[in-house]
């Protein structure tokens, strides 16, 4: 059965204590008040150091059943320039993440901007190398895989072909923000953000049946509706057509993240109300004028 992974790329944010989760003295985890609110996360910290056995099952006891991590896997691989050696590695970690039980939702491999058309091969082989039931999401950064020439139709066969699913990179909001109408270290965020993220075109495709949206937003989330909008109509269609798809927000400072994604869910639901998402509705924040309520 079709569902949607919604959820932002960390779990918890001083801002968020007191607020949208209980006070920091309280004995519930921040991972236990993330899983109240959201049913999925993208776990960024994979990416640079793999948890261990003991953090993992503290991870799976802290969340319901249906909750779902997508971790990145390590940059030791992604970035080794050279995917094929790193065959043993990949087993490893997923033999590691797989203590996760159902509560491993996939894995993500975010590949450098120096990952080109010519290591294809390299990925086919890593592919190879990923169980058939653990969903695997790719990012690419090279613009030759975004320009719907052979390069591009190279990669999504290659992803088609392993039944895996392309990322979906959209900073089209980000970087619709004007750093200079902003001050002080607010402008200094945008500017650095903005210098991180990828600039790169919102080619839109399903090449698995989980595909996944890493969606950036405008620094005024009220500015981020234009962007997200088409979303709506997207994921509601990859629904209809069967597939669990995945869409994390990310504002330029994550604290704000939560409020975009209700803003989401709201304008998805104002859209479809025949068939609802479930409803996220926050305190107050600095971009939001919502109540607190649960995600269930």
């Amino acid at each position: 059965m079709s569902r949607v992974n919604i959820g932002c790329p960390i779990w918890t944010h001083d801002t968020w204590f007191n607020s949208i989760y209980p006070p920091k003295s309280n004995k519930v985890s921040a991972l236990q008040s993330y899983s109240g609110l959201f049913n999925s996360v993208e776990c960024n910290s994979s990416f640079y150091h793999l948890p261990n056995l003991d953090t993992l099952k503290k991870w799976r006891e802290s969340v319901p059943d249906d909750f779902k991590f997508i971790l990145k896997l390590p940059r030791d691989i992604s970035h080794s320039g050279q995917l094929n050696a790193c065959l043993d590695e990949v087993k490893n970690t997923i033999a590691t993440l797989k203590w996760l039980g159902s509560t491993l939702g996939g894995v993500m491999l975010q590949l450098p901007k120096q990952f080109t058309p010519r290591h294809l091969n390299q990925l086919s082989i890593l592919l190879e190398a990923i169980p058939s039931d653990l969903p695997i999401s790719v990012e690419v950064r090279h613009l030759a895989f975004f320009q719907k020439g052979d390069e591009e139709k190279a990669l999504n066969q290659l992803l088609m072909t392993h039944k895996a699913n392309r990322v979906i990179m959209d900073t089209r909001a980000l970087f619709a923000c004007e750093a200079t109408q902003y001050t002080g270290s607010e402008q200094a965020l945008i500017l650095d953000v903005q210098r991180k993220k990828p600039r790169v075109p919102t080619n839109v495709i399903a090449t698995g049946n989980a595909p996944v949206v890493r969606f950036v937003g405008h620094q005024d989330i009220k500015k981020s509706s234009a962007f997200y909008q088409p979303w709506i109509r997207k994921i509601k269609q990859w629904c209809d057509e069967g597939k669990s798809p995945s869409i994390f927000f990310h504002m330029p400072d994550n604290k704000d993240a939560p409020w975009l994604a209700a803003a989401f869910i709201q304008d998805y639901n104002l859209t479809y109300p025949q068939s609802p998402l479930p409803e996220l509705v926050l305190s107050a924040g600095q971009n939001s004028h919502q109540q607190i309520s649960i995600f269930d």
